[in-house]
């Protein structure tokens, strides 16, 4: 049985909602996972228009997504966990995120009684929707079918057309299918931000201490999307400052061969102890693969050619590193 790993904000249960006084809410519904560029191209317009009716703007989403419900996916598949991605659309101007409870009740549920509810208990005034929407279960809750819903429930329902970023291919499938080829910055453009992994630093093996590279090991959310396995040019955001890092996503073989892919990073110019503190690694460019050395001083040979080659990314590609952190 499937594993959900366990979201880090309170998800909404569909079944205990009550009715609350009508605000006459502008609401959208979608997955918005890695809220990339054309995600928030839909949000800003939507929220623009909006607030210039003075009404407010609510997303409705869900964990977990309904692929990984129904396809019972057991791989780490999330390019945002679900308290990010409410940040992400927060940050667009979005008044309210709401993220349901996905299961077999949920997914049974028909469009009417969905979006009645979503009336009576959240204001739906205005259904704000892509051309090539569809709600519930066999996609029943088609575009017609809304707005017949909504002459009947007294709320309006708008498509948004598609929105053309210069002819890119903008999808969440495209993205994760980046990230699976450790192309980060291809994945950063498509995102408008750089690829992101947030967790808190704890003890490991203590091996690269022991050798005089001194890393932090990383706990992340378990359903956090993770590039391929190989060694990154990555920005540390830390409590106290931002640094520049090699982060390793892998197996050690070289050590260890663990039987999972870790994230562990070695940030330049830093030797304090961070261990129990919350970071974020931003991912600028791959180095190279992770590889299995012959010994140490081999692995340390490594190292300070990839140090160098950090360095030039940081130095010389102005383009990928000054693009913003995500919220």
């Amino acid at each position: 049985m499937l594993t959900i790993p366990q979201p880090d904000l309170d998800i909404l249960d569909f079944n205990v909602l009550e009715p609350r006084p009508f605000d006459d809410a502008c609401i959208t519904i979608g997955n918005f996972d890695g809220v990339h560029l054309g995600h928030q191209a839909i949000i800003k317009r939507m929220v623009q228009e909006a607030h210039r009716a003075t009404r407010p703007v609510r997303v409705i989403t869900f964990y977990p997504n309904p692929y990984v419900f129904f396809t019972n996916a057991a791989e780490a598949y999330y390019l945002s966990t679900p308290g990010e991605k409410q940040r992400q659309l927060l940050s667009l101007g979005v008044d309210q995120v709401i993220t349901f409870k996905f299961d077999e009740d949920f997914a049974e549920l028909i469009p009417e009684t969905f979006l009645v509810q979503l009336k009576q208990s959240f204001g739906l005034g205005v259904l704000v929707v892509g051309q090539d929407f569809a709600l519930g279960a066999n996609r029943q809750g088609t575009i017609p079918v809304l707005k017949q819903i909504g002459r009947a429930h007294a709320f309006t329902v708008k498509t948004i057309p598609f929105i053309d970023l210069g002819g890119i291919q903008l999808s969440s499938t495209q993205i994760r299918q980046y990230l699976d080829r450790g192309e980060v910055d291809r994945a950063a453009e498509l995102l408008g931000r750089l690829y992101a992994v947030t967790g808190e630093v704890v003890h490991g093996s203590s091996r690269g201490a022991q050798i005089g590279v001194p890393t932090a090991n990383l706990a992340h959310w378990p359903g956090k999307k993770l590039p391929a396995v190989g060694v990154y040019a990555t920005r540390v955001n830390l409590p106290g400052g931002v640094f520049q890092g090699i982060t390793n996503v892998g197996f050690r073989p070289t050590f260890e061969d663990q039987a999972q892919a870790n994230v562990e990073v070695y940030i330049l110019n830093f030797s304090q102890n961070i261990y129990g503190q919350v970071i974020r690694l931003d991912f600028i460019q791959k180095i190279r693969d992770e590889q299995k050395f012959t010994g140490v001083d081999a692995f340390l040979a490594q190292i300070e050619r990839d140090k160098e080659t950090a360095k030039r990314i940081f130095e010389h590609d102005e383009s990928k590193t000054n693009l913003p952190s995500q919220p």
